[in-house]
């Protein structure tokens, strides 16, 4: 199992209110597995998709990534998790916009000590499957729309 969660909750306080994102949530993740989240606006998925990212923690249950349980863990942990264990892409752009491509996609690399020739090697790998190698070089404002044809 990669993924699990108990009963996992959330509560934010909002002034003198309570906003319950999450209630009780139980999944599984197994190794290989292609999973969708999906619901109304408003219905917890960023919630749910923060917490299982490390980067948000529940306010009750468990979550478990890979046998482990995080769902009490202090943050120099959580930063460790995010860098070593789980990654996450989001939805809008969450790029350095001063660096290319190839830095950007480097980056986390860098952080976790991989060796110069690896992170040239994976960067250009990644670049090459979303089709973005020939634009390696060029920073995220400059990736977005037509290709020329020339």
């Amino acid at each position: 199992m990669i993924i699990e969660t108990q009963n996992l909750s959330k509560t934010y306080r909002v002034g003198r209110y309570e906003v319950k994102a999450l209630r009780g949530i139980n999944m599984e993740v197994d190794s290989g597995e292609f999973v969708a989240i999906m619901g109304a606006s408003g219905s917890g998925k960023s919630t749910l998709m923060n917490i299982i990212g490390c980067l948000d923690s529940l306010s009750a249950g468990k979550y478990y990534l890979e046998g482990d349980d995080v769902s009490r863990i202090d943050k120099n942990k959580l930063a460790a998790i995010r860098n070593k264990r789980i990654g996450f892409v989001f939805q809008t752009f969450n790029l350095l916009p001063n660096i290319s491509a190839f830095k950007n996609v480097e980056l986390p690399m860098i952080y976790a000590g991989v060796s110069k020739r690896r992170r040239k090697d994976t960067a250009t790998e990644a670049l090459d499957r979303v089709g973005l190698l020939d634009r390696a070089h060029h920073k995220p404002s400059e990736l977005s729309g037509v290709k020329s044809s020339g």
